[in-house]
């Protein structure tokens, strides 16, 4: 049973024997109880077996100890069958367990990625439940509620970096409703990692986790494809020559200077994991703790109220103008070839049509945008001009529809008694992202 747990009403750390949290709130037994075990079990969770490092690590060290030359030699094919052996064994032995390691690293951390991307969605579907639904879009600086815009944007932006970083896919994400995220958010973060880069990073004393995050994506290739091809075949050209035999171990040598390099960094990948999954579990135990507590009755309150069903209903043709000015402004950000020609001859309706169906068709979007103006009854905006005169004139419309129906929303018990809680959400908000981050 874990000493430390956290506060359900606020998500700061708590010793399990206080008696009150610093927001004054009292947890009972039963209640500290499940959360500890909850912590436990995520500390005794391993996503990678230690075996494998263990492994890795005595076959690199019987490397050194059972398959290096001798220091003299006095007929080549002596050389030659000790140098045989030592290219056998890092080809039966040390690459497999390096390779295997490397393998089981990689889905360890598909698998961490996937507990960010439900940390992420979370803060995410929160925090766009309390501006939109709550208190309303156009009331932030009104309500005081710059810090949850703040949060959100965090969520989306770290959201994005992992899908992007762990190459996931969407339809990997089952758990949480992610909604859509901008191409600009997404466009955002580049790949970090580059073409050849672990012959640069060998030659390192000390690696950054960036360099261990570039090694681990090629270590496979540059281990198994660069380290006995055209080495072996220097002693072909000579098999009787000592020499030639010695030259192409100091070769090989070089490369195992590089293996040492990989083990290396695989370890401090491997124990970066642990502590990541650890992390994250324990930051989705606070947010799915304290939102069954806090936001869950307010939120089932609200979606039972009918005023609040009726204003949702009327407010469905704003939100697919809002939807189909988000997916065009993401257009706009799109970069597409236009041809010169095409630019010249044509004119100003044509050029902006053409740009805009290669650009909705490279972000495969175009079904829900049909879709969406086939809901509202418009038509594809024709210029520029017509989509900007188009979200004007709808966000002002949206703007005067959420004036007049907040004041009526403002006065229902779901949205009245319950503000100050909602409001007081941001702290929990802020607790994870200070686990995370720090």
């Amino acid at each position: 049973m874990s000493n430390i747990i956290f506060c359900s009403n606020c998500g700061s750390q708590l010793a399990f024997n206080a008696s009150n949290c610093k927001c004054g709130f009292s947890m009972t037994q039963i209640e500290k109880e499940e959360i500890s075990n909850k912590l436990t079990k995520t500390k005794n969770t391993i996503v990678v077996d230690d075996n494998l490092k263990k492994l890795t690590e005595k076959s690199n060290q019987d490397l050194f100890d059972n398959y290096m030359l001798s220091g003299t030699y006095l007929i080549s094919s002596s050389a030659k069958k000790d140098y045989e052996k030592k290219v056998n064994f890092l080809k039966s032995d040390l690459i497999p367990k390096v390779n295997n390691w490397r393998e089981s690293i990689q889905e360890a951390e598909m698998i961490v990625a996937k507990d960010k991307v439900e940390v992420y969605g979370r803060i995410i579907a929160i925090t766009d439940f309390v501006l939109k639904e709550f208190f309303g879009p156009f009331t932030v600086v009104e309500n005081g509620l710059q810090v949850f815009e703040e949060y959100k944007d965090f969520g989306k932006y770290k959201l994005s970096e992992t899908i992007i970083e762990n190459n996931l896919d969407f339809t990997d994400i089952q758990t949480v409703n992610l909604g859509s995220i901008g191409s600009d958010i997404m466009k955002s973060v580049g790949n970090t990692l580059s073409e050849g880069s672990f012959k640069e990073l060998s030659k390192k004393t000390e690696w950054s986790k960036s360099d261990v995050n570039a090694v681990k994506a090629e270590v496979g290739v540059a281990i198994a494809g660069q380290l006995i091809a055209g080495i072996s075949n220097m002693i072909g050209q000579n098999s009787q020559a000592i020499k030639a035999v010695r030259e192409a171990d100091n070769e090989l040598n070089k490369k195992l200077k590089q293996i040492s390099n990989v083990i290396n960094s695989l370890s401090i990948e491997e124990n970066e994991i642990e502590k990541q999954k650890r992390l994250y579990d324990k930051s989705d135990i606070i947010l799915d703790t304290c939102y069954n507590k806090i936001l869950k009755p307010i939120v089932e309150e609200l979606s039972s109220d009918p005023t609040y069903l009726e204003y949702k209903n009327a407010r469905k043709p704003f939100d697919y103008q809002q939807e189909v000015i988000k997916i065009d402004n993401e257009l706009l950000s799109t970069k597409v070839k236009v041809p010169f020609w095409s630019c010249l001859i044509k004119g100003k309706s044509q050029n902006y049509l053409l740009s805009w169906k290669k650009r909705i068709d490279q972000l495969d979007k175009l079904d829900r945008y049909n879709e969406l103006i086939s809901l509202l009854n418009i038509k594809v905006h024709k210029t520029l001009s017509d989509f900007k005169d188009f979200e004007n004139r709808k966000t002002l419309e949206f703007q005067e529809f959420e004036k007049i129906n907040r004041r009526t929303l403002k006065a229902i018990p779901a949205i009245s008694k319950n503000s100050k809680d909602v409001i007081k959400f941001a702290g929990v908000l802020k607790q994870v992202k200070t686990n995370i981050t720090n």
